[in-house]
C-alpha cells in the first residue's frame, strides 16, 4: 500500500513540476521579442501614419490663335509684305500667370516689289507673357530666335508685335490690334494682329 502511494505521489510531484516549467516558459515568451534586431515584425501597426501625397497643382490651358499681316514700306520706295500665323496652347497657374510659347511660321505669299538679296525668316520663336485679373487675361508677346539663321523678316512682323497687348475674357473671345511705327529714317512698319482664344 505504502508502494502504491509513493508512486502516485512521484506521478503528482512530476505533473506538477512540467506544468510549473510551462507556466515559466509562456511567462518568459509573453516578455520577449521573437524577432532579432533589424528584422520587421510582419503583423505589427505602423506607429506613424504614412505622409500624404501633395495634391498636384491644377493648370489650366486654353488654345491660342495668332494671324498677322504685315508690311514695310522703305523711305527710299518700295515695299515688303510677310503675314505669320502660330497656334499654340496658353497655362494659367493658379497664382494667376499666364505663359505659353509657340512657333510663329510665315504664310506662303511674303514678297518685295524690288529685287531683294535679303534672306526672309520663316519661323519666329514666340512666348506668351502675362496674367489673369478681374476681366480675364492680359498677355502679350516676347520674340525669341529666328530660323533660318542670319534670316530677317522683311515685313513688319518682328517689329510690332512685341508693341502688342491683349485682354481678352477668359472665354473663347477674339481681338484684333492695328500697329503703325515710323522710324526716324522714315520706315514705316505696319500690322494688324488678331488673337483668338479658347477653352
Amino acid at each position: 500500500m505504502m508502494g502504491a502511494v509513493r508512486w502516485w505521489l512521484k506521478v503528482l510531484m512530476w505533473a506538477g513540476i512540467l506544468l510549473l516549467c510551462a507556466g515559466v516558459g509562456a511567462f518568459v515568451a509573453s516578455r520577449s521579442n521573437p524577432f532579432p534586431p533589424g528584422v520587421p515584425d510582419p503583423g505589427a501597426v505602423p506607429s506613424e501614419s504614412p505622409s500624404a501625397t501633395p495634391t498636384p497643382v491644377e493648370v489650366e490651358v486654353r488654345s491660342l490663335r495668332l494671324v498677322s499681316r504685315t508690311s514695310h514700306t522703305y523711305h527710299v520706295g518700295g515695299s515688303c509684305t510677310s503675314d505669320w500665323e502660330m497656334v499654340t496652347a496658353v497655362r494659367i497657374a493658379p497664382s494667376g500667370r499666364v505663359r505659353g510659347r509657340g512657333v510663329a511660321r510665315v504664310r506662303p505669299g511674303d514678297a518685295c516689289d524690288f529685287p531683294s538679296a535679303q534672306v526672309q525668316a520663316r519661323r519666329i520663336v514666340l512666348r506668351v507673357v502675362g496674367r489673369r485679373d478681374g476681366r480675364g487675361l492680359a498677355f502679350r508677346f516676347v520674340t525669341g530666335g529666328v530660323l533660318p539663321p542670319g534670316s530677317q523678316d522683311l515685313g513688319g512682323f518682328l517689329e510690332t508685335v512685341e508693341t502688342l497687348r491683349f485682354s481678352l475674357p477668359d472665354r473663347t473671345a477674339r481681338e484684333t490690334k492695328s500697329k503703325e511705327i515710323t522710324t526716324p529714317n522714315g520706315d514705316v512698319f505696319a500690322s494688324t494682329t488678331s488673337v483668338r482664344l479658347r477653352r
